[in-house]
């Protein structure tokens, strides 16, 4: 997916050193489309492509996030999350994004951005 607009949200806030960092091996699925949901990750480090019933739809670098929606509607994974090379990932669960919302609101505004994005991208790439 290409970004509709030429500013990508800032999620540095995420990049702390009190957060955990998992670290994760080329080719590890890191969720996978229709697994339970507990977290949403910050990518410091590494490339994870984003699939839809196995199809590549987006890949994210560094400071992007991937795995928000489920978290937010607390669903299944709406796609599968694979690193292409080594990664490094911080999770935020439900907790942790609350705590982060209510410290900086343009935190949530920044994920929402993210969120739309994605889905106008899943409209244009289903329209006829």
């Amino acid at each position: 997916m290409n970004a509709t607009s030429s500013k990508m949200p800032d999620f540095r806030i995420l990049d702390r050193p009190d957060l955990p960092v998992k670290r994760m091996a080329a080719g590890t699925r890191i969720v996978v489309e229709g697994g339970t949901a507990a977290e949403m990750f910050l990518l410091k480090r590494g490339r994870v492509q984003i699939m839809l019933h196995g199809k590549p739809i987006e890949e994210v670098s560094p400071g992007g996030i991937f795995g928000e929606m489920a978290l937010i509607d607390q669903g299944p994974r709406g796609a599968t999350a694979m690193a292409l090379e080594d990664c490094d990932v911080i999770p935020v669960n439900e907790r942790l994004f609350v705590e982060l919302v209510q410290d900086s609101p343009y935190f949530a505004l920044d994920v929402m951005r993210t969120l739309v994005r994605r889905i106008r991208e899943l409209d244009r790439l289903l329209a006829p």
